[in-house]
């Protein structure tokens, strides 16, 4: 008699361990589908330009994929990184951008050669594509 009176506790138990599972395997750590790179880079502010020169289109090549690369512009720093290596595009942005995609990266668990500065440039050719990006010419 003691069996039919403890196999629906069982059952229930099974139940909610299936469900409690399924639920962990579907979702991120953090409870919210994962974004990609550059949509966090738009959510934190950064601009996406595609170069409009040979020059900077070059330049553009040579940057680290999904890496961000810092560039000194006026006394300010401005960030870049390129999100796939066979795209013609990259994200601009300043730093108020950089600190809310950090913080944005951090809750995705984004890896740090992601999200943290990868080099430091002092490139013409980056601060052309800043300045085109601004809407000067």
């Amino acid at each position: 008699m003691k069996w039919k009176a403890v196999w629906p506790v069982y059952l229930a138990m099974a139940v909610a361990m299936g469900i409690l599972l399924a639920g962990c395997a579907t979702s991120s750590p953090s409870g919210t589908p994962t974004a990609s790179q550059s949509d966090l880079l738009k959510q934190a502010g950064f601009r996406a330009h595609t170069p409009t020169s040979p020059k900077t289109l070059n330049y553009v090549q040579t940057l680290p994929a999904k890496k961000v690369v810092s560039n000194q512009y006026q006394g300010q720093v401005l960030y870049m990184v390129c999100t796939d290596p066979d795209s013609k595009q990259c994200f601009l942005g300043d730093k108020a951008s950089y600190q809310r995609y950090q913080q944005l990266a951090i809750q995705q668990s984004f890896s740090d050669d992601q999200h943290k500065v990868q080099e430091d440039r002092w490139d013409p050719e980056a601060l052309q594509m800043w300045v085109d990006s601004q809407g000067g010419g």
